[in-house]
């Protein structure tokens, strides 16, 4: 059973900047996954993006388990096959590739969910690779506001009286 969120660059700048307009769906997201004791996932390539804004000393690395990039990844990224999406988008290649790597990671990490603000392309392509069952991660954009419903086998938001 997948286990685990993924945190997206998107996520974690929503998360950290309290100007931006999902900035409380963000940090409630993130006092779901703590209270839950959810595993969260830092990936490099995440770390990567988000110091280009700021330092990665900014987050609460503590609450986060860091995921290196290795080769199980790599092949599990190659196997998505970004290639065939590079037309679909008006997006540069480097940007679609790091989407694509990070749901190559997601699958090689049997990770369960990934979070995201990027709906044009992240949230994209992870929805349309778990409908087709390319892969298992179930995407969560923040613009939907927080919904319980996600982590509900039955996909209750809540009690019902």
């Amino acid at each position: 059973m997948p286990d685990g969120v993924l945190l997206d660059t998107s996520f974690l700048i929503t998360f950290v900047d309290s100007r931006r307009p999902r900035h409380a769906v963000a940090r409630q997201y993130f006092k779901h996954f703590a209270d839950e004791s959810m595993p969260m996932f830092l990936s490099t390539i995440v770390v990567s993006e988000f110091c280009l804004m700021q330092p990665v000393t900014d987050l609460p690395l503590d609450a986060m388990i860091m995921l290196p990039y290795n080769l199980n990844d790599a092949e599990m990224t190659a196997k998505l096959n970004f290639k065939k999406y590079t037309g679909a988008t008006n997006e540069p290649r480097a940007i679609l590739k790091d989407d694509f790597k990070l749901l190559g990671q997601a699958k090689a990490n049997d990770i369960g969910f990934l979070i995201t603000e990027d709906v044009l392309t992240l949230y994209k392509y992870c929805h349309e690779l778990h409908a087709k069952g390319e892969i298992s991660t179930k995407p969560i954009k923040l613009v939907d506001g927080f919904d319980k419903s996600h982590f509900d086998p039955a996909g209750q938001t809540g009690a019902l009286f």
